[in-house]
């Protein structure tokens, strides 16, 4: 099945492609973008927006509704074994810029906001759709498959395909892009519901030369985020 052309194709729905559909979308584009994991929800993988991503970002009309969702006063307790050191780094001595501080929120929510945006502008994250082949040649051809356990696929003609798939791309493997490399640390994220935990700065501890581990229980429910 050959469907409509599109302007742009958006391979992933995370902040990248979220971001870059959007930004497509107000320059007059007519774009899909497409999500393999048929669940919005995942952990999530940063917790700190930085004032120059919300300078970016501010264009799309959605700093506002991060800025509702985030934490702009935050702070932390480091934990150095006995000793507890209150942190705050809730302004920053950035003098030229609307957003003089850090965003304490979580990816997942981050995407919420800009998937919203999208839909207002009349652009759904199409989930559970995934990219399965690329058919080069005078009318590019994208090819879909929307549940795993259909048979039929969708051949999308595009202009643009842009990769925001993530560590494994396929639209990198399948164009022959860099597929990345290794990270020189480990780190495990989790999204944990933890008990007896009051709302208040984040915590980070850690003894010399070993792991360090920081949890946020800023989110509702005393939700909070664990790196070790």
């Amino acid at each position: 099945m050959t469907t409509p052309p599109v302007d742009v194709l958006v391979v992933g729905a995370g902040t990248t492609g979220l971001a870059l559909a959007l930004q497509a979308r107000d320059h007059g584009a007519h774009v899909r973008i497409v999500e393999r994991r048929a669940e919005l929800f995942r952990p999530s993988r940063a917790m700190i927006m930085h004032p120059r991503t919300l300078e970016v970002l501010r264009p799309l009309g959605v700093t506002d509704a991060l800025l509702a969702r985030g934490d702009v006063a935050a702070a932390a307790r480091l934990h150095l074994r006995s000793r507890v050191v209150p942190v705050g780094i809730e302004r920053l001595d950035l003098p030229r810029t609307a957003f003089p501080h850090l965003l304490l929120i979580r990816q997942a929510d981050v995407e919420a906001v800009l998937s919203e945006a999208l839909a207002a502008r009349g652009v759904t994250v199409e989930r559970g759709a995934e990219l399965v082949g690329i058919r080069p040649g005078k009318s590019h051809l994208a090819i879909l498959r929307h549940n795993e356990r259909d048979e039929e696929l969708e051949e999308v003609p595009y202009l643009y395909l842009a990769g925001c798939d993530g560590t494994a791309s396929v639209v990198r493997e399948r164009i022959g892009a860099w597929h990345g490399g290794d990270y020189a640390e480990e780190v495990v994220l989790a999204d944990l519901e933890l008990g007896g935990t009051a709302a208040g700065p984040a915590g980070t501890g850690g003894t010399a030369g070993g792991p360090a581990t920081a949890a946020d229980p800023t989110v509702p429910a005393a939700a909070g985020d664990l790196a070790p």
